[in-house]
C-alpha cells in the first residue's frame, strides 16, 4: 500500500521520460499473479466500471469488465502486464497510444512491495480532440470513439448501450437578450445537470452549440433508457438562475438503442437526430425513440432537399398572382406575387411546402432575390398603376444588399418604385432589429411601399409602428375568419381599421372568403382586401383576364388603399 501511494502521488511519466508529463488519475495494483490489489475510485471512474466490473478479482476479468475499452485494448494491456511480471521486464512501460481505449491514456510500472501498478488519466483522443473547452465535458471525437469502442466489444462482453442526443430550444433567443455569456452559463449548468444524472459508466459530451449527448451502457431493457430520457427532460426543463436572471430553456432528446435502432455509432447517432427532431420544440419539452417510420420521413426530407437545391440551381419555380381590392367598390388596385415549385414528380407545390426547408438550408436569399426580379418584370406588363406586392425573407435583411437589389430589379424591369410593395412580418423585423430598420427607410425613401404582414399575430406588432412609419398593415386571416361571430374577432379589425386611420396607414384584410366576411370588414372601415373570395392566385398568364374581370375599363386609376 505504501508504494501504491508513493506511486499514486509521484509523477507518471505521458513517455516513458522519468519525472515528465501529467500525475496518473487512476491506479489499479496487481501481482505476479494478475491478481487485483486496489483499485482506486478514479480507475473505477475512468474504466466506466459497473459493479459486477468493481467486484472482480483478476486483472482480466476488472479489464474485461470496462465498457470504455474495446477486445484490442483489453489484449494490449493484459499483454503489457504479463510482460511486466516476467524476470526481464523493465520497470516501466509506456502504452499510451490504445485507440481501443479512446481518451484515456495508460502507463505501467513496478511499483514497491513486488506489485506492479497500472495508471491511468484522461487524455485527448490522440490529437483529435477529446475534452470540450466550455464545460469540460467530452467533445464529438470523445463520443464518437467511446460509442464505437463500446459497439465493437465482443458479443459475450457487448451489453446494450442507448445513444441521447438533446437539444437546448430557447439558447438562441437567451443569447439575444443576455448576451453570450449568460448562454455559455447555461450550456455549463446544463452539463453539470448531465453529468451528475448519470453513472460512472456512461458518458456525457457536448457536441456543439446546445446540442449534448449521453452514452448510456449496460442497459438490458429499453425501459432503462427511457426512464432515463424522461429525467433528462424534467432535469434540463427546471429554470435556470444565471446572474440573478431566472432562465427557461425547452429540452428535446432523441433516443436510439443498441442494438435494435441499428449497430453502428453513425447509424445510432443519425437515428438519434432523427427522433429528436420529432421530439416537442415547445412548452416542458420531451422526448422521443427512433422509430422506422422516422427513417422513412428522414429519407423522403433528404429527397427533397436534394431536389430543391436542384430546383434553385434549374430555376424550377414559377409566381403565381393573387388580386388585391379596394373597399367598398371592389375595384383592383394590384397583385401579391406569391412563389410555387412546379417539382417533377411531385408536381406544383405551395409555400408551405417548401420554404421551411429552404430557410433550414439556407437558399432563402437566392429565392427571394428570383422571386423580386420575376415579380417586377411581370408587374411592368400590367396597366398603370397596378402594383405588384412581394413578401421578404429574413435572409434577405441579412448581408446588406437589398436596396441594391431592389433597385436593380426596378431599373431592369422598368417598374416605377411605387407600383412595388414589399411585406415583412414581425419576425423579420425581430431577427435582423435596427439593420432591416435602416434598409426599410432607404426603400421607403426611393418610394417603395411598406407592409407590415400578419398584423396582430406576433408579441410586439403595436411596438413595431412605434420603430417604423409603415404603407399599410395587413390583417392576418385567422382575424377575418372568425368576424361574423363578432366577438374578439371584430373587435381587433375595427381597431386595427382606427389604428391604421389615426396613423395614416391603410389596412388589408387577407383571407376574405365570404359575403358575410366581407360585409363586416366595409362595416369596420377596412381599406382593401384579398382572398378567395376575389380571386384564387393565377399564373401570370391569366392576370389579364383577372384584370379584365375586377377592373372597370373606364377607371382610369383606382382610389388608394
Amino acid at each position: 500500500m505504501n508504494g501504491l501511494a508513493d506511486a499514486e502521488a509521484g509523477s507518471l511519466s505521458a513517455h516513458g521520460a522519468e519525472g515528465a508529463g501529467p500525475p496518473a488519475e487512476g491506479l489499479i495494483s496487481f501481482d505476479a499473479d494478475l491478481h487485483l490489489g486496489v483499485v482506486s475510485g478514479r480507475a473505477a471512474a475512468l474504466l466506466g466500471l459497473p459493479r459486477a466490473g468493481r467486484e472482480a478479482r483478476t486483472l482480466g476479468e476488472l479489464l474485461e469488465a470496462s465498457p470504455r475499452l474495446d477486445h484490442e485494448a483489453v489484449a494490449a494491456l493484459m499483454a503489457a502486464a504479463l510482460a511486466a511480471t516476467l524476470p526481464e521486464g523493465g520497470d516501466e512501460a509506456d502504452l499510451l497510444e490504445l485507440p481501443g481505449a479512446p481518451g484515456l491514456a495508460f502507463t505501467l510500472r513496478r511499483a514497491p512491495g513486488g506489485s506492479w501498478a497500472i495508471g491511468i488519466f484522461p487524455r485527448a483522443a490522440f490529437g483529435q480532440g477529446g475534452t470540450d473547452p466550455l464545460t469540460g465535458l467530452a467533445d464529438r471525437v470523445m463520443f464518437e470513439a467511446r460509442l464505437s469502442a463500446a459497439l465493437g466489444r465482443p458479443a459475450r462482453r457487448r451489453m446494450g448501450c442507448a445513444v441521447l442526443l438533446c437539444e437546448l430550444e430557447g439558447l438562441r433567443a437567451v443569447n439575444q437578450l443576455f448576451g453570450h455569456a449568460t448562454g455559455e452559463d447555461v450550456l455549463r449548468a446544463a452539463g453539470r445537470r448531465l453529468q451528475a444524472a448519470v453513472r460512472d459508466s456512461d458518458l456525457v459530451a457536448r457536441l456543439a452549440g446546445e446540442e449534448f449527448a449521453v452514452l448510456q451502457t449496460e442497459v438490458s431493457a429499453p425501459e432503462q433508457a427511457a426512464a432515463l430520457a424522461g429525467r433528462l427532460v424534467a432535469l434540463l426543463g427546471r429554470p435556470y438562475l444565471i446572474a440573478g436572471e431566472t432562465l427557461v430553456v425547452t429540452p428535446r432528446i432523441g433516443l436510439a438503442i443498441a442494438p435494435a435502432d441499428g449497430e453502428a455509432a453513425g447509424q445510432l447517432l443519425r437515428r438519434a437526430a432523427m427522433a429528436r427532431n420529432e421530439a416537442p420544440a415547445e412548452g416542458e419539452g420531451g422526448w422521443r425513440r427512433f422509430g422506422p417510420e422516422m427513417d422513412r420521413r428522414w429519407q423522403e426530407v433528404r429527397a427533397l432537399e436534394t431536389a430543391l437545391r436542384r430546383a434553385v440551381a434549374e430555376n424550377q419555380f414559377e409566381l403565381h398572382f393573387q388580386p388585391q381590392v379596394a373597399l367598398p367598390d371592389g375595384r383592383l388596385t394590384g397583385f401579391e406575387a406569391l412563389i410555387r415549385w412546379r417539382h417533377p414528380e411531385r408536381g406544383l407545390l405551395a409555400p408551405a411546402q417548401f420554404l421551411p426547408l429552404a430557410e433550414r438550408l439556407g437558399l432563402m436569399r437566392r429565392i427571394g432575390t428570383w422571386v423580386l426580379r420575376e415579380a417586377c418584370r411581370a408587374a411592368a406588363t400590367w396597366p398603370e398603376p397596378l402594383r405588384v406586392a412581394v413578401n421578404l425573407a429574413p435572409a434577405q435583411f441579412e448581408d446588406g444588399a437589398l436596396v441594391a437589389e431592389v433597385e436593380a430589379a426596378l431599373s431592369d424591369s422598368g417598374l416605377a418604385p411605387e407600383r412595388l410593395e414589399l411585406e415583412v412580418t414581425e419576425t423579420v423585423l425581430l431577427a435582423t432589429a435596427e439593420a432591416a430598420l435602416d434598409q426599410l427607410r432607404a426603400l421607403r425613401a426611393l418610394g417603395v411601399g411598406i407592409a407590415m404582414d400578419d398584423f396582430g399575430t406576433g408579441h410586439s406588432s403595436l411596438t413595431q409602428l412605434r420603430v417604423f412609419p409603415f404603407d399599410r398593415l395587413k390583417i392576418d386571416r385567422s382575424f377575418v375568419k372568425d368576424l361574423p361571430r363578432g366577438g374578439d374577432a371584430a373587435a381587433i379589425v375595427r381597431a386595427v381599421a382606427g389604428l391604421g386611420r389615426s396613423l395614416g396607414m391603410a389596412v388589408t384584410a387577407e383571407g376574405v372568403e365570404t359575403e358575410e366576411q366581407l360585409d363586416g370588414l366595409c362595416a369596420e372601415g377596412c381599406d382593401a382586401a384579398q382572398g378567395y373570395l376575389f380571386g384564387r392566385p393565377v399564373p401570370l398568364a391569366m392576370v389579364p383576364g383577372v384584370i379584365g374581370a375586377l377592373r372597370p375599363a373606364s377607371a382610369s386609376s383606382p382610389r388608394p388603399a
